[in-house]
């Protein structure tokens, strides 16, 4: 035998020793199992179970033929690990992608005479042809057939078949015992078959359009539990167009659609966890008992995933098998769009496992640039794990994978192998050689658009020319509080979100619409240390009872606002109900009567203002009459001049609402720069709790307005202050007093502050783009003229709004929506009288 002889025969050899059974050189190479069938075959999956069984799938080796392209087409399924050749590719090589149905099949080899006589049993009943070869009398068996005599999802692929069989199915894959990717060529559908009931993927396929993560409906097939439809959809897949132009923007669009799956909280537990296997992947002991020569490269790696892995990861909801034969897309050059698929293994789970897949499946392929592209893409909508943790993820699935080239009959599979095990050795050696959170986003060629997404959340909040550049996340530092929560198929906003209280984070979340005035508000609470969600039923508040008898009074209140375990806004009667439309705002019992003294302590805004009025009151509620006209935050007409209008009526009542106000009584508390220091720490440190990758442009934040606070003269005049005033608190309404609403914070202090509020909101608020940049122009004029009017100092103005903008860059921390948007704020704070200051 010539030395090339030995080095195409040592895989089979290896392959077969493994296996153990009399035989089964005849199914591990090609040419001898073309001699069983008496015709040409390229062997495509193998499972080996050592001593008991060899079972392979194989397809018809047409002459010139390319045994990817001809295995291709675009559906919701592809290959599986990095590098697999399994993918689903485009179809601009035939007409009809995939194989023909008599061209593929399986050849099993059998030990157990029982397992052998169930085969021949199942195909008699279903009358489908089943061959059993020559062999020993007593065993092993060899059997083959094709999709329909396959010993598990045989019967499922014969109800298909001979429901479709008139559209000519083509087989899009196939592994032996497990699933069948079947594409109807005259209907566009995809049938999907599998050895296990698959109501679990199309449940978690309403989760993902749910959260508007791009993937493509599935739904059961004629009530066939272990089948699925689909319809065929795209170009192919993303590793078969690696090269193309628009390869690099659809592996960042597929970044931010992973990270909008993993920003969304679960809550209940009616979804199954991911199908990851082991935290140490069992596949390596086969790996190490095939190769014997890799066995001390097993132990170390396995030792060193043992000890490296997180103890407790982040989990959320995850694909669980993520690579680039994975994304499926469409490459118009318009308007290129990506879809997620095979969802086989997604459910609950690690979420750095997924960032892992994709960057050891690039990283075998050799894609550095949709490697990165990838965690850029991420990174702009989540927050991407530390280098070491990234680097032990990775590892793990290349570990996961080593098999991979052995059970799709890689040529030369002992090296591929091999290869692998070198790689995760390597990444777990040197975390820093892989793509670096915050590292720049790719440059795309200007005629290239970015892949579209299926949008969860609305467009992106617009950011004025010459606003802040986004802030790049720090290493390692993952939000706590998640953008949704997905309770069943359907998602909710995560709107709001407050501190601990010890019992969790409250939330508020918004259904589908809220935002606009429409759709649903619920309750929930967060636990910072699973990240798991309880949400409340709708209308309850276990501290709150008051809620709940509230709408049992008022079924046709609405939910308008929820903090839990705080307080809840209820909105009732309207137009037609005698007493007009009215809130009850609901506190813990025995609370209520703060609301009482608040609206009394705020006697001197009555009258420059309208004030809520209180008409009805019980120990845990306080029920006012609407006030008339639209908060200043919806932002009025510019040009007949009604903005303009609205906030000098607004700072005049201020203004008059300060003459009015009472002398603060010697020795009485004031709130002043030293206090507003204090309540900016505190908002630090809760933010620091929350969203760690912006505790350094925060803490940089907070120091330069400290210091700015700490040269404001403390002993000016004290006077009845709202100590909370913002566009949101403000009703403009023709003819009428403005509205002011929520007066619980008013207290003696400094006069600068309340329009320091004002300002910083009406910076704040363009920055959001809410509003124009000519209403925020207005809206300041408008502060600055009435800081002249009341004798206020450019440099105190100036301190208190870095203060109020710092705050903001906190408080907005905990609101998914605009995190990054606060961090760039704060980055970008400064507090030195510029434009702060007054205008005239």
């Amino acid at each position: 035998m010539t030395a090339t002889a030995r080095t195409v025969l040592e895989p089979t050899a290896l392959l077969t020793a493994y296996a153990d059974l009399p035989g089964a050189e005849r199914l591990l190479a090609s040419g001898a199992l073309s001699d069983l069938h008496h015709q040409e075959l390229t062997l495509t999956r193998g499972r080996l179970k050592p001593d008991a069984s060899v079972l392979v799938s194989h397809r018809r080796t047409a002459l010139g033929s390319d045994p990817v392209a001809t295995n291709g087409g675009s559906v919701g399924h592809a290959g599986n690990g990095p590098g697999g050749a399994e993918t689903v590719t485009g179809s601009e090589t035939s007409a009809a992608p995939g194989d023909a149905l008599a061209d593929v099949g399986w050849t099993l080899l059998v030990a157990s005479r029982d397992k052998r006589d169930g085969a021949l049993r199942r195909a008699a009943r279903s009358g489908v042809p089943l061959t059993e070869h020559a062999g020993p009398a007593g065993g092993p068996y060899l059997l083959s057939g094709g999709i329909e005599a396959d010993p598990r999802i045989g019967r499922a692929a014969h109800r298909v078949l001979r429901s479709v069989r008139d559209d000519l199915p083509r087989v899009l894959s196939f592994n032996p015992a497990r699933h069948a990717v079947l594409h109807l060529p005259t209907t566009g559908q995809v049938l999907r078959l599998a050895a296990r009931p698959l109501e679990d993927i199309a449940r978690l396929t309403r989760s993902w359009l749910a959260l508007g993560v791009p993937t493509l409906a599935q739904r059961p097939w004629q009530e066939e539990p272990s089948v699925l439809v689909g319809e065929h959809w795209g170009d192919g897949d993303l590793a078969r167009h690696a090269d193309h132009p628009q390869a690099v923007p659809a592996a960042a669009a597929t970044g931010e659609a992973l990270a909008r799956l993993h920003g969304a909280a679960l809550a209940g537990d009616d979804l199954p966890p991911a199908r990851l296997g082991a935290p140490v992947p069992e596949v390596l002991d086969a790996v190490a008992q095939m190769l014997p020569g890799s066995a001390g490269t097993v132990h170390r790696l396995a030792l060193q995933l043992r000890d490296r892995l997180p103890a407790r990861p982040r989990h959320g909801l995850i694909h669980g098998d993520l690579s680039p034969d994975q994304v499926l897309v469409d490459l118009d050059p318009s308007a290129p769009q990506i879809r997620l698929i095979d969802l086989d293994r997604s459910g609950s789970g690690p979420l750095g496992a997924d960032l892992g897949a994709w960057q050891a499946s690039c990283l075998v392929a050799g894609d550095d640039d949709l490697a990165t592209a990838l965690l850029d893409g991420y990174a702009r909508e989540g927050h991407l794990p530390a280098a070491e943790e990234l680097a032990v993820w990775t590892a793990r699935a290349l570990m996961a994978a080593a098999a991979d080239p052995i059970r799709r009959f890689q040529p030369g599979w002992p090296a591929a192998v091999a290869r692998r095990l070198e790689l995760a050795e390597e990444v777990l050696a040197a975390p820093e050689t892989l793509p670096l959170p915050g590292r720049p986003t790719p440059i795309l060629p200007a005629s290239v658009g970015a892949a579209s997404v299926v949008s969860a959340s609305g467009s992106a909040p617009v950011v004025p020319a010459g606003g802040p550049a986004p802030v790049a996340a720090a290493s390692g530092s993952a939000p706590v509080i998640p953008a949704r929560v997905l309770l069943g198929a359907t998602s909710w906003e995560v709107a709001r979100a407050w501190p601990d209280d010890g019992r969790g984070l409250p939330l508020e979340l918004h259904g589908e619409g809220e935002l606009r005035g429409e759709g649903e508000l619920r309750g929930a609470r967060l636990d910072p240390t699973t990240g798991s969600v309880t949400v409340l039923e709708p209308g309850t508040d276990p501290r709150l009872p008051g809620l709940s008898r509230c709408l049992a009074e008022r079924p046709e209140g609405q939910v308008v606002s929820h903090r839990p375990g705080k307080r809840a806004v209820v909105r009732i009667g309207s137009g037609d109900d005698p007493g007009g439309e009215r809130y009850v705002k609901i506190v813990r019992p025995g609370r209520a009567g703060r609301i009482h003294v608040a609206l009394t302590r705020a006697g001197s805004f009555d009258g420059p203002f309208r004030l809520q009025h209180e008409v009805a009151a019980d120990e845990e509620s306080s029920t006012t009459a609407a006030l008339a006209g639209r908060t200043l935050h919806e932002g009025l007409p510019l040009a007949d001049g009604t903005w303009r209008r609205a906030w000098r009526g607004t700072v005049d009542a201020w203004a008059a609402a300060l003459a009015a106000a009472p002398r603060c009584p010697e020795g009485g508390t004031v709130h002043g720069p030293a206090e507003e220091i204090a309540v900016l720490t505190t908002w630090h440190e809760r933010a620091a709790l929350v969203d760690p990758a912006g505790i350094t442009v925060r803490e940089r934040a907070l120091d330069s307005v400290r210091n700015e606070l700490a040269r404001v003269d403390a002993s000016r005049r004290p006077s009845l202050i709202h100590r909370d005033l913002h566009d949101k608190q403000i009703l403009h309404a023709p003819g009428l007093a403005p509205g002011l609403l929520d007066v619980d914070t008013v207290a003696f202090g400094d006069p600068a502050l309340d329009l320091a509020n004002l300002r910083a909101h009406a910076s704040w608020r363009e920055l959001q783009g809410i509003w124009s940049p000519e209403h925020a122009r207005i809206a300041r004029e408008e502060i600055d003229a009435a800081a002249v009017r009341n004798r206020i100092p450019a440099a105190t103005l100036a301190a208190y709004e870095g203060g109020t903008l710092a705050r903001l860059a906190c408080v907005y921390a905990f609101r998914p929506r605009w995190r990054n948007l606060a961090r760039s704020l704060a980055a970008d704070l400064r507090t030195t009288p510029d434009e702060r200051t007054v205008t005239s």
